[in-house]
């Protein structure tokens, strides 16, 4: 065993305690301090002649828990957490370490007291828990098990005692985890996550909470509890409940008037356009309409008076136009709008004061003339579409003579026989749209219809050298569709599509393809084709009666037919197009609103 130089063992006898950066003290059984450390000379201040408590304590007897007193009796080491007051009387936190000194007889004749001073971590640890106290919010120490760790007084007040409780039981009463939740976002990803959450509390209350949650990390880098922070927005929720229920009661006035309202920002945007002015000024719904669009139709002036005067201008009787140049007589108010002093727009009425039995006639055969001219118009349209299916079914029966395929030969003829039932049954459709019968509507496959639609148009897209493609992301469940219907609206889009490759030449890869995918309760299905593209001008008038980019060859109804029949499933139609690059028509259905059709 190698032996301790003995001018090491000078060193740490004579210099080692006053070197340790540590408060050292040797006690005598009637706790007076015989030796001290310079460093807790400098803390405490002189120690000669005096008792631990009058030093560390500044007391004049001994302390009721005295640690020092128990260790002479027990001859075992011991640490505690102590306060005590520096030389200057000023509190400090300490970690005292009391090791007693046995002699060869077993006796404790003196004590070392080895103490760390902790005052900066206290001082730290106390801000932080009074920061995590007196925070203006909700706030929790949530484990990976879903317990809260514990929890700040307010959050106490509101909820009562939350430690140990899971968090999904003591805050919306669940005996399951939420599938929302950001506590569980946060500890699989480690990022700070937000959500917005409504705790239903056990004793009845329902809050509205914004909550952040953090990780918290410890010094091993393991993250097993997340922080969360919960603000009340309970009162800004019902607000903006009563400014939503405010907006649409007066939203229904202006919608429900039988007066024309219409609303224009400072910036002459049109913001309100009301139901009735629509019907006066002859405008399709969803029609985008400029200030250059009403300023035609006014009387000429009448706005720019609107803008100048401080009070409302009234014109009795004025001549108006329609969109399509068709004269009226109506009573015009105009107002400037302000909030407070501050100018934000102007807003007019209009109200149709024409002889209603005039108007009533001429409304009467105009409806009639117009309904059987796009009964003609659809017929002709529809069943031109089903003539290519025919021409389809004709093209798999010649192959199928041409090739001895008798399966193909069966294939023409069922597509020949079903298409030609179509006819007769589009027929019959068309005449229930003028009359305005509902739809039937079924489960479906709307991949079954999309098939069936690709297949009719196989021989003309051979012919014209045009490829299909149908992508199905995943299996569709059925959809409550009219079987018919959805057809002879996927018609109308293919059979565009292909009228989109018109006069292109052979070189292009000439494409349709079909997108039918399901997101967030939304079925959509998309028919894409890299032709010609439609411009923006002709794009806002594609829905519109009788409007055709197709010249005299079309009759303009197809679409106008598609948006109807999608309309009556309660859905919707776009289109993004480029010209020159192609177009895409996509048509949205909402599970959940197709499902009510059944009711």
């Amino acid at each position: 065993m190698t032996e301790t130089p003995q001018d090491l063992k000078d060193w740490i006898e004579k210099e080692f305690f006053n070197a340790a950066p540590v408060f050292i003290a040797a006690l005598d059984p009637e706790l007076n301090i015989i030796y001290a450390n310079q460093a807790f000379e400098n803390r405490f201040g002189d120690w000669k002649g005096k008792k631990c408590f009058d030093i560390y304590k500044k007391k004049n007897e001994i302390c009721e828990d005295c640690t020092s007193r128990f260790a002479f009796s027990n001859a075992k080491t011991s640490v505690s957490e102590q306060t005590g007051y520096d030389k200057n009387g000023h509190l400090i936190y300490y970690i005292k370490y009391t090791v007693p000194v046995i002699d060869k007889k077993g006796q404790v004749n003196y004590l070392v007291e080895i103490s760390t001073e902790t005052t900066r971590f206290k001082k730290t640890e106390k801000e932080y828990k009074l920061l995590f106290e007196q925070v203006p919010c909700n706030v929790m120490i949530i484990n990976r098990q879903f317990q809260v760790v514990r929890a700040n007084k307010r959050a106490e007040d509101m909820i009562g005692n939350l430690q140990g409780e899971y968090c999904y039981s003591a805050l919306k009463g669940r005996k399951e985890k939420c599938l929302e939740c950001t506590a569980r976002q946060t500890f699989d990803d480690g990022m700070q996550h937000t959500g917005y959450h409504v705790w239903n509390l056990t004793d009845g209350r329902t809050v509205h909470m914004h909550v952040i949650t953090i990780l918290l990390k410890a010094e091993e880098k393991t993250h097993d509890l997340v922080m969360e922070m919960a603000v009340d927005i309970s009162a800004t929720v019902k607000l903006q409940s009563r400014l939503e229920t405010a907006h649409s009661y007066l939203e229904s006035l202006i919608n429900t008037s039988m007066d024309g309202i219409v609303g224009i920002s400072k910036r002459g945007k049109i913001e309100v356009f009301n139901t009735a002015a629509r019907s006066l000024f002859n405008i399709d719904k969803g029609q985008i309409v400029s200030l250059e669009d009403i300023n035609t139709m006014l009387p000429k002036g009448f706005l720019a008076k609107v803008s100048e005067e401080r009070s409302h201008v009234y014109l009795p009787d004025a001549q108006l136009k329609r969109s399509n140049g068709d004269k009226f007589s109506g009573r015009l108010i105009g107002n400037k709008l302000k909030d407070i002093d501050k100018n934000i727009g102007m807003a007019f009425s209009v109200h149709d004061i024409s002889q209603l039995k005039n108007l009533e006639k001429e409304k009467i055969e105009a409806e009639r003339m117009a309904i059987v001219g796009q009964t003609v118009a659809g017929l002709a349209h529809g069943i031109k579409n089903l003539i290519n299916a025919l021409d389809g079914g004709m093209y798999f029966l010649k192959s199928g003579i041409g090739k001895g395929d008798i399966k193909r030969v069966h294939k023409g003829i069922e597509a020949l026989t079903r298409n030609t039932e179509r006819i007769r049954e589009f027929s019959m459709a068309f005449l229930n749209y003028a009359r305005f019968r509902t739809i039937t509507p079924k489960d479906c496959d709307p991949a079954e219809i999309i098939n069936e639609v690709i297949e009719s148009f196989t021989a003309k897209a051979t012919k014209n050298n045009i490829r299909f493609i149908f992508k199905e992301d995943q299996k569709i469940s059925p959809v409550f569709l009219d079987y018919e219907k959805i057809h002879e609206a996927l018609t109308n889009l293919v059979g565009n599509a292909i009228d989109a490759f018109s006069d292109i030449e052979d070189t292009r890869k000439k494409t349709i393809t079909i997108n039918l995918f399901e997101e967030e309760g939304s079925i959509f299905i998309e028919v894409q084709d890299n032709g010609h593209g439609i411009d923006d001008e002709h794009r806002k008038r594609l829905f519109q009666k009788f409007f055709s980019t197709k010249g005299l060859e079309g009759t303009g109804l197809g679409l106008l037919m598609t948006k109807k029949i999608i309309q009556e499933h309660g859905g919707n139609i776009s289109v993004f197009s480029k010209l020159g690059e192609g177009s895409v028509f996509r048509v949205r259905f909402l599970r959940g609103r197709l499902s009510k059709l059944k009711e």
